[in-house]
């Protein structure tokens, strides 16, 4: 067994580097573990100084926000619907029908609405079949009844219609207030009231005797037999029907918690167990499989490709297939004249590609073998201390956590804004809001509905407090990083052991690791998850300046070309640094060094084994996502067939149907396989700089490489002292 290599520099150097000083002592395993200095502390101290920033945004937001005006807006007053008055009215519903069809200025935020206790419906009797809903009484345009209190008012369920004058009776029979007639029932849905049903029969038939009897003519807004039974199919597909089928599939979901429990969370962490096995044992066999239909594709859309350009034909393949084979590729292929001259071309081409390709995969089968042999370290590093697939499950609900947090106080923020009058259309008489005016020079007669508007320092708040979200989540993704990067880094140089590490529940790998990392180098993970920070902050900035100019009419083509190929070229930046990141915090985990010295030493020693790494990629990357599609797949059909039962489709626990729960386990099975295979995933990589550094250091023969790695390592020497042998004699 190997020792580690605990020889120390004579004479220390230290340097001063992009991000702070960088320590030039030769790199030993001791020092990997133990000699380590504190990274990027400036970049640390500024995120705890953001951090302090963002909770005092949070605090201003919570004490001075209300998130019941973005809920439920205001009344014809501006005012928010209080506990004592809750649910939002609306006393004119053709109102709502204009606003739906409005090709001018005019929402449903202007629509008029009152603040109730309950929602109105037709209450009358024989005697006085109609009732009606009526203004405040203490009304801000003089429009009311002061005779009478709230409670009062309340108490006579919102109507005084026969305390009015002339003048008031006359512009309520037109809709315009103090009063409006209830034709229509309307039930409470989100403290908002929504109408349903038919119009009532004996409240319109009396509405109609009074307006004749006034000569006014009835118009369509006395009359709503039409309009509500559209809003009532409009109720019954948004509401009724999606509530009703919700209902079913929460019913199904009570009755089949235990599949959801199982295939959706048990069964895939033991899934991804049983990958791991696979790809420990018989990851090579993959590897090749891989490499060998690749090939043997490329060769046949060749052939396929000369067969269609008609350059050979059924001689050819019945000489190395037989004539059956040839006689249906003759059958199904027919030569086009027109296009054999491009077809030709094509396949020559092809021809080229695969003789390329064939090349290059002899030339990498020797670091085909080192992928595959990473790839199995990787698997052994996880196997070996396995609580270390659990890790990353803590960041992530931290993460929720204050995703939660963060959503809270941004409602709160946003909601701090001043109740304003909107700007709607005023200057048409024939057309809504102006039209239900009694007053139309009036302003606290005649105006447009309320919104909440925040000003510019809000605005700076709310972009500042959206920064600190993105700012978090990167962070806590790189501490992650840099975690289980430790891990694996120390299971490399410790030739395929954790020593000590594993000793005692409190004492594991992950544990010691994360201790480690984030007392020397949360500074490292604040200065990385800053740059990516950073460029989705751009990014949603771009998003929501185009947004802004499509509303505004100004998103002409050129508009939209440039858009899209800015937002391209940022998120493939954001791509790059990410994966720069991911390989820095490798780097720092194995040296200890600051951000910016691991970044250029991780990309020397990529760009410098490019064929290697480039192998363990392309063979991980593949083996991981069939990981992922595999476990997912077969959490699916294990839910089905539990569902397929009888314990589930006779009896009490019988659910509708299966198609949910089965999404259900299909979606959690993909994101915990994910979870698991992003450890695995870094743990390949980590190992595979571990390597590559390990080369370096030691002169191209890596010195601490797991015995799985070395047996062959070892191979290819032989192979390589045996040809060297031949060649000599």
């Amino acid at each position: 067994e190997r020792s580690p290599d605990l020889r120390r520099a004579t004479s220390p150097k230290r340097t001063m580097g992009c991000c702070g000083p960088t320590d030039d002592t030769p790199w030993t395993y001791e020092k990997m573990n133990k000699n380590r200095k504190c990274t990027d502390v400036i970049f640390l101290l500024a995120y705890l100084a953001f951090m302090v920033g963002m909770a005092i945004v949070g605090i201003l937001g919570f004490s001075e926000g209300d998130p019941a005006a973005l809920l439920f807006g205001t009344d014809y007053e501006g005012e928010l619907c209080t506990d004592d008055y809750p649910t939002r009215y609306f006393p004119n519903p053709y109102e709502l029908i204009l606003a739906k069809d409005a090709t001018h200025a005019y929402g449903f935020k202007d629509v008029k609405s009152i603040c109730v206790k309950d929602c109105p419906s037709p209450t009358g009797t024989s005697a006085a079949p109609l009732n009606w809903v009526c203004n405040y009484p203490d009304s801000s345009d003089g429009r009311g009844n002061t005779a009478m209190t709230r409670a009062e008012w309340a108490a006579a369920d919102y109507d005084y219609f026969a305390s009015l004058n002339a003048t008031f009776k006359t512009d309520s029979y037109n809709n315009k207030g103090p009063c409006y007639p209830v034709l229509l029932h309307t039930v409470n849905t989100y403290e908002t009231c929504t109408f349903y049903g038919d119009q009532d029969t004996a409240a319109q038939t009396e509405l109609n005797t009074i307006l004749v009897a006034a000569s006014i003519v009835p118009g369509l807004e006395h009359n709503l037999g039409t309009a509500v039974s559209a809003l009532s199919t409009f109720v019954a597909d948004q509401i009724a029907g999606p509530s009703a089928i919700m209902a079913r599939y929460i019913d199904d979901f009570a009755q089949a918690w235990v599949v959801c429990l199982v295939m959706g969370f048990i069964a895939p962490f033991l899934l991804s167990f049983v990958w791991m096995g696979v790809l420990r044992y018989f990851t090579g066999l993959f590897a090749y499989l891989i490499i060998l239909m690749t090939n043997v594709g490329a060769i046949g859309i060749t052939l396929y490709l000369y067969m269609k350009a008609g350059i050979i034909g059924g001689d050819e393949i019945s000489a190395y297939a037989g004539d059956s084979a040839a006689d249906s590729a003759t059958n199904y292929v027919d030569p086009s004249e027109e296009n054999q001259e491009v077809l030709g071309y094509c396949a020559h081409f092809s021809a080229v590609l695969a003789v390329l390709l064939l090349i290059f995969t002899l030339i990498m089968l020797k670091r085909v073998a080192i992928a595959v042999a990473v790839i199995k370290v990787a698997t052994q590093a996880i196997t070996a201390a396995p609580s270390v697939v659990f890790f990353p499950i803590a960041p992530v609900l931290l993460a929720f956590g204050f995703g939660a947090y963060w959503l809270a106080a941004a409602v709160y923020i946003y909601s701090s804004g001043e109740n304003v009058l909107r700007s709607c259309d005023l200057s048409d008489a024939s057309l809504a809001p102006k039209k239900y005016c009694a007053s139309p020079n009036d302003p606290l007669n005649c105006h447009c509905g309320y919104e909440t508007e925040m000003d510019e320092n809000m605005q700076y708040m709310l972009m500042y407090h959206l920064f600190g979200l993105l700012w978090t989540t990167q962070f806590l993704q790189a501490i992650t990083y840099l975690t289980l990067a430790s891990v694996f880094a120390t299971f490399y140089f410790g030739g395929g052991s954790y020593g000590n590490s594993l000793s005692g529940w409190l004492n594991t790998p992950a544990l010691q690791s994360f201790r480690k990392m984030t007392w020397f180098h949360s500074g490292s993970a604040a200065f990385g998850s800053f740059l990516v920070a950073l460029l989705q902050f751009i990014r949603i900035v771009v998003a929501y300046m185009v947004h802004q100019m499509k509303k505004a009419g100004k998103d002409n083509i050129v508009v939209k070309y440039a858009a899209c190929v800015i937002q391209y070229c940022l998120w493939y930046l954001q791509k790059i640094i990410e994966w720069i990141n991911r390989n820095t915090y490798i780097m720092i985990a194995i040296e200890g060094k600051s951000f910016c010295w691991s970044a250029w030493e991780a990309l020397s020693l990529i760009f410098n084994n490019i064929l290697t790494v480039g192998a363990v990629n392309i063979i991980g990357d593949m083996l991981l996502f069939l990981g992922k599609f595999s476990v997912a797949a077969v959490a699916g059909l294990l839910a089905f067939l539990m569902l397929d039962s009888d314990t589930y489709t006779t009896g009490d626990s019988k659910v509708s149907s299966p198609l949910l729960v089965v999404i259900f386990c299909v979606v959690f099975g993909f994101i915990i396989a994910s979870l698991f295979m992003s450890v695995v995933e870094m743990a390949i990589d980590t190992t595979l700089l571990a390597f590559c550094k390990d080369c370096k250091i030691h002169g191209g023969k890596p010195k601490f490489a797991p015995p799985l790695l070395e047996s062959v390592l070892g191979k290819a020497k032989d192979k390589n002292a045996k040809k060297s042998g031949e060649d000599t004699a």
